[in-house]
């Protein structure tokens, strides 16, 4: 990476990546899963999936099926898992709001519903982590693909922005008891 005037400062070769989700997100949902793709390796998982791939094995590259929980490893590979996600259509993903990129963008024209979470999400440090802060540095933002996702995604509405895409049933069924 550059700096200014010509520095040249290399990124670190390994930096953790390894921030997993607090359970009362789970509780709040009220929903399981079948696969969390991008689960703990270093700690007990509070997700309640059936089925479970590490970093060692390679969620990306496995089949998923079902109701999938997605929390992806944040940094170049996010827009990967993203539309791996999309390309399922079924779970509900979380990660940072980041609406400039194109994988966001992606996932909010996809998405059944979509929250974007007030205020900041204290995540549960991976081991490797412990000595960092665990509150994220960006805002988050919730996908969800399918009508049970969405229906449990609006279970949490009043924790921010909740709306639904226009291709939902839910939508169409809101705007028919107005």
């Amino acid at each position: 990476m550059s700096g200014m005037f010509g520095e040249t400062r290399t990124a670190p070769k390994h930096k953790s990546v390894e921030w997993y989700t607090p359970r009362w997100v789970f509780e709040s949902l009220d929903l399981s899963f079948d696969l969390d793709p991008a689960s703990p390796h270093d700690m007990p998982s509070q997700v309640p999936a059936w089925n479970k791939y590490t970093i060692f094995d390679d969620g990306l590259s496995k089949p998923w099926q079902g109701r999938v929980w997605l929390n992806p490893p944040y940094g170049p590979e996010t827009g990967a898992w993203i539309r791996r996600f999309i390309k399922h259509g079924d779970g509900i993903a979380l990660v940072f709001s980041r609406t400039d990129t194109s994988w966001c963008q992606e996932a909010m024209q996809s998405a059944t519903a979509t929250l974007f979470m007030a205020g900041r999400i204290d995540f549960i440090p991976g081991l490797e982590n412990q000595h960092k802060k665990s509150r994220c540095g960006a805002g988050t933002v919730l996908f969800a693909m399918g009508e049970d996702c969405a229906n449990a995604l609006q279970r949490m509405r009043d924790r921010g922005v909740f709306y639904l895409t226009a291709q939902s049933d839910l939508d169409a069924a809101a705007h028919a008891q107005r």
